[in-house]
């Protein structure tokens, strides 16, 4: 009988090992739909994919660029976001951490879990630059789209919908 205990206290030890491991490596994250829009801007005719979480840009067959192997893409958008007449790049991401290396000074430690995040990027000879990137998302998103061109509608996993524009420096909600 101590013996069969011993198995049924290990075997649960190692599922809860394996589940914490699995957590850990963001396996329980939501994945994203893999697919590929094109793009053009101005001199540039680029391929944007998402496939297996991770986002990358292309042109004529070339990668120019991909997401951080810390981050997990969930999925994206382009539009012109804030109104400056040039398409920006949005990415629903998930990462470890509230903040990225620069945390505001009042937060003594960075989370360790999974968040989700809002990043938004600016277009330089094809490839992404930051524009700007959100702390963690509350709540989460769990479907986004474009709202007449410059708006982004959010609707949170628990069904409430939100309507949001580029402020002076960040998303602002406006419905």
């Amino acid at each position: 009988m101590r013996r069969l205990v011993a198995r049924l206290l290990y075997a649960a030890m190692m599922i809860g090992l394996s589940l914490t491991l699995l957590w850990y490596r963001g396996v329980f994250l939501p994945s994203g739909q893999s697919r590929s829009d094109a793009l053009t801007l101005p001199g540039h005719n680029l391929m944007l994919t998402l496939q297996q979480n991770r986002f990358s840009v292309e042109e004529e067959g070339m990668q120019l660029w991909q997401s951080d192997t810390g981050l997990h893409v969930q999925d994206f958008l382009t539009c012109d976001l804030d109104r400056d007449g040039e398409t920006e790049l949005l990415l629903l991401t998930w990462r470890r951490g509230n903040y990225g290396p620069s945390k505001p000074f009042w937060v003594l430690r960075n989370d360790t879990g999974w968040s989700q995040h809002i990043f938004i990027y600016n277009w330089q000879n094809g490839t992404p630059v930051p524009q700007w990137m959100s702390s963690r998302l509350r709540p989460e998103v769990a479907r986004w789209a474009l709202h007449d061109k410059d708006q982004l509608f959010i609707v949170t996993p628990d069904g409430t919908e939100t309507l949001w524009q580029w402020g002076y420096w960040g998303l602002e909600r406006i419905a």
